[in-house]
């Protein structure tokens, strides 16, 4: 089984493993509510089990308010955070929308996760 994570274009652009993608979902919650945000602010909302939207322009604010937080300062936060990033940098690269001045470090995760699957 998989874990699909449509845009709302219905355009697919990634299916992992079930168990991946909640794990993901589940970074992106804790990470959303660290910012006072609703997982759907911040651009994934999930629809069932196994089935997510992502709203590109969100996600990338959401991306671009968590690289910028101060909070990324801390060094085992952000090694946290970074495999999180990385994979929502290949999500909206995958939607049409690239986030620019990316830190070196958050796009070498990036680049590694860029051939993941859709």
């Amino acid at each position: 089984m998989s874990y699909i994570f449509t845009t709302v274009d219905d355009e697919d652009v990634w299916s992992p493993a079930l168990r991946v993608g909640r794990l993901f979902v589940s970074m992106g919650v804790t990470l959303a509510h660290n910012f006072d945000l609703d997982i759907s602010d911040a651009g994934l909302s999930p629809m069932a089990a196994d089935f997510s939207y992502v709203d590109p322009a969100k996600l990338a604010v959401f991306v671009r308010t968590v690289l910028d937080s101060s909070v990324m300062t801390h060094q085992v936060y952000r090694e946290l955070a970074r495999g999180f990033l990385g994979v929502c940098l290949v999500l909206l690269e995958r939607s049409g929308i690239p986030v620019e001045d990316v830190p070196p470090d958050v796009a070498r995760c990036r680049d590694s996760t860029r051939n993941i699957p859709s």
